[in-house]
């Protein structure tokens, strides 16, 4: 019975072991190699050590069961620290500069497809991947657009296929082609609605976020004004982030103050967050740690993960010397919370070191 046990016991450790995605010490050449004996291609997880969106790949992803199956039956996979070793020619190669990013090489050492950023789910993973063997993939339809096909329904196609493959300049210049192209009235119509709200082909300051601004009224009626306004709601999230985590440390109170008259004038639907985020960064500004607490236990208890990461800490420190010690004590027990609120493991380590490394000692 005893040794019945033990081999079923054995047989699920190895079934969990080669159920996740099997990445092999190889370097790049015989990857290459070994994918072309096995009539396969070559999966390349470009990483680096203080990437916490690759961590979190590495962590909650690529181990899944589905993903596992599906990426050891079409690739030989690799790891590869863009920092050092042969990644640092890799990076060149490939033009790998936002991580995480995953490449997707022919037997040859061509590049197929390219994926940028992390996935939330294995099911969304897959489709990225997947996608890059599609018939509408960017390689393929490259070579239609390359002869001169610019029928408006294969430009949106192919600027689709560009995002999906992370060729966001590429994506970006055929964007402004079609936007160029239209009326006023197209282009607050449906089929083009998806470059305003893409904010790597309409970032903030472009002239298509200008357009937006201008013309909200049309792109409510043409688009409803729910979808409309989440997008404006993530170009003021945007700004406003980016003062609170320390992007921006020269906006003023009187730069934030035409913030928000600026989201009053748009009335927007359901994004009474954003004035939380003000009321918390006015309350940085003026160093009132009283109502900075009041907003920390308001804000952070409801956001991502993701968030939290990049948004929590930054504040508190700027507070460093203005916190009295029961603000520190409440402070203490906020971020405890926090750690066992969050399910990344790298944030948990980064909460908890914040805690008994800085917080117990301010």
């Amino acid at each position: 019975m005893k040794k019945f046990v033990l081999l079923f016991v054995c047989m699920f450790a190895m079934a969990s072991m080669f159920a996740q995605t099997n990445f092999q010490e190889l370097t790049l050449e015989k990857a290459l190699e070994k994918a072309k004996a096995e009539d396969k291609y070559v999966f390349v997880d470009c990483y680096t050590v203080w990437c916490g969106p690759c961590r979190m790949m590495s962590e909650k992803v690529l181990p899944l069961k589905e993903v596992g199956e599906y990426m050891n039956k079409k690739f030989v996979c690799i790891k590869v620290d863009m920092e050092k070793g042969e990644g640092l020619n890799m990076a060149r190669k490939y033009q790998v500069s936002a991580y995480p990013t995953f490449l997707v090489l022919t037997a040859d050492g061509n590049l197929l497809h390219r994926v940028v950023g992390a996935s939330v789910t294995g099911e969304e993973f897959i489709k990225k991947i997947e996608a890059g063997f599609d018939e509408n993939s960017a390689s393929n339809l490259e070579k239609e657009y390359a002869a001169g096909n610019r029928d408006m329904n294969f430009l949106v196609r192919y600027i689709k296929a560009l995002l999906v493959s992370c060729d966001w300049d590429k994506a970006k210049n055929v964007a402004q082609e079609v936007i160029a192209s239209l009326s006023d009235e197209e282009k607050c119509m449906e089929p083009y609605w998806f470059i305003y709200e893409n904010i790597d082909l309409s970032p903030i300051g472009s002239g298509n976020v200008n357009y937006l601004l201008k013309h909200i009224d049309q792109f409510r009626q043409k688009m409803g004004v729910e979808k409309v306004d989440r997008k404006l709601a993530s170009l003021f999230e945007i700004q406003l982030e980016d003062i609170l985590r320390g992007r921006n440390r020269k906006a003023t109170l009187e730069d934030v103050e035409k913030i928000k008259q600026m989201l009053d004038s748009y009335q927007l639907v359901g994004q009474d967050y954003l004035y939380n985020y003000i009321e918390l960064i006015k309350a940085v500004k003026t160093a009132n740690t009283n109502q900075t607490l009041d907003l920390y236990k308001k804000i952070f208890p409801k956001l991502s993960d993701e968030k939290i990461a990049y948004l929590y800490f930054m504040p508190i420190l700027d507070l460093k010397e203005k916190w009295n010690e029961a603000q520190k004590k409440e402070l203490l027990v906020l971020t405890q919370q926090m750690e066992e609120q969050v399910e990344y493991s790298k944030l948990k380590a980064s909460l908890r070191n914040f805690r008994t490394g800085m917080l117990e000692r301010m």
